[in-house]
């Protein structure tokens, strides 16, 4: 009997210590993202404009240029708003402060801008006291309301890494929720990624290529996520006209001629908007997957496609697109790149954010010459302006350069982020 007991207690002590071995190489480390929901009240997300005293860009978000005005946006939190009439010392203005705010445009006196799930009309024909006019409530895709908490609109995403055995719930899955938190395999989480006058100015104002706002005429148009709006502006507050559901994570508006080119992480959604009220798509146009902002001129598009977690993607490259047989589209050439964003093209030029700031010889497309290279800036987005000016914004600053040298490019000013 003694023998047999003994016998059972080795095997158990066996079992346990296979099991325990099992247990230890079942357990993994996993890197999740997780998107903390964040929620506003009614009186959170309509909380107007306030005009603030001028203060340090701290993270700068899309660049707005407006006659002899610039717009900075601080990310969710409002704009600053400079006199640029001598590009080598911008003056800074005020700061106006709008909780929610990501992007603007500007038609004569009036300014757009988003405010979390609203479009708030405002009037700045005095940039001292611009004023709500008016809104247009729950115009851009919501995330989701809950009675007690209020709207959700955003997840903040902070990366968590722990070990998981086997036999937890979690184990294997890309993704789960605890609470109204949702956590995201880190390599999986580009899936979850966003998602929303008698004044001497210009008649409308100039974005980057990453707008989600433009204006055309009278019109106005703006995307979230899924969703092309159309607005008419022609009166004091806009008037929506139609609402087209094009496919997901779309990401940028683009203008040009009787098109509206729309950037999204898959591809490029071509619309013919030779009837502004009622935009139709006409083409898209299929790539890898990756952020991508996309700008044209009269024979071609340029797309840049670049990696990272938000972007589903691993590519980095520069596509050029034929468009001059629209509808019909084909991809002429893809150039590589480090980790290429905004860009803008003149007549002959192509400027690019990747590594800093490119200029391009664009005269042909299919065998551009990079004419200089300004390393040592962390850049986002470029405007080019008439006369060879250019405007660029980045994680480090706002930067004017002068280019009517493309092959020596000066730098005018510069407005640092003071973290």
């Amino acid at each position: 009997m003694k023998h047999k007991s003994l016998l059972l207690i080795a095997g158990f002590s066996l079992a346990v210590l296979f099991g325990s071995c099992l247990r230890d190489e079942c357990d993994s480390t996993h890197t999740y993202i997780r998107f903390d929901a964040v929620y506003k009240t009614a009186s959170e997300v309509r909380a107007g404009i306030s005009v603030q005293a001028p203060r340090a860009l701290h993270n700068p978000g899309k660049l707005y240029i407006f006659g002899q005005y610039l717009f900075i946006n601080e990310k969710n939190e409002g704009i600053h708003v400079f006199d640029n009439t001598d590009a080598s010392n911008p003056k800074n203005l005020a700061f106006w402060s709008i909780p929610g705010n990501v992007d603007m445009a500007i038609k004569g006196n009036l300014m757009f801008v988003d405010q979390y799930v609203d479009l708030m009309t405002v009037d700045i024909s005095d940039m001292q006291n611009p004023k709500e006019l008016c809104r247009s409530q729950e115009a851009f895709m919501l995330y989701g309301t809950d009675p007690q908490l209020g709207y959700l609109v955003e997840y903040k995403q902070t990366e968590i890494t722990e070990k998981i055995s086997c036999e937890d719930a979690r184990s294997g899955r890309n993704w789960f929720f605890e609470g109204p938190n949702i956590f995201v395999v880190e390599d999986f989480a580009g899936s979850f990624s966003g998602g929303p006058k008698s004044n001497p100015l210009a008649a409308a104002g100039v974005g980057g290529s990453f707008a989600r706002f433009c204006l055309v005429d009278q019109y106005l148009y703006t995307v979230d996520n899924s969703t092309l709006r159309t607005w008419s502006v022609s009166g004091s507050c806009p008037s929506l006209l139609e609402a087209n559901s094009l496919g997901w994570n779309i990401e940028t508006i683009f203008p040009w001629k009787d098109k509206l080119f729309l950037g999204s992480q898959t591809g490029v959604f071509i619309l013919d908007n030779s009837n502004p009220q009622h935009p139709v798509l006409e083409n898209q146009f299929s790539h890898a997957s990756g952020c991508d902002p996309v700008v044209c001129d009269d024979r071609h598009a340029y797309v840049t496609i670049h990696d990272g977690t938000t972007c589903n993607g691993t590519f980095n490259q520069l596509d050029v697109i034929g468009i001059e047989g629209l509808p019909a589209t084909s991809l002429l050439k893809s150039y590589p790149m480090t980790h290429p964003m905004g860009l803008s093209v003149s007549s002959d030029f192509l400027y690019l954010c990747d590594d800093g700031l490119k200029i391009f010889d664009k005269t042909d497309p299919l065998n551009m010459k990079q004419k200089s290279h300004i390393q040592g800036i962390k850049t986002y987005d470029v405007i080019a302006l008439d006369a060879g000016r250019l405007l660029v914004i980045g994680e480090d600053g706002f930067y004017q350069y002068d280019a009517a040298n493309p092959e020596n490019p000066k730098e005018l000013s510069r407005i640092p982020v003071i973290k």
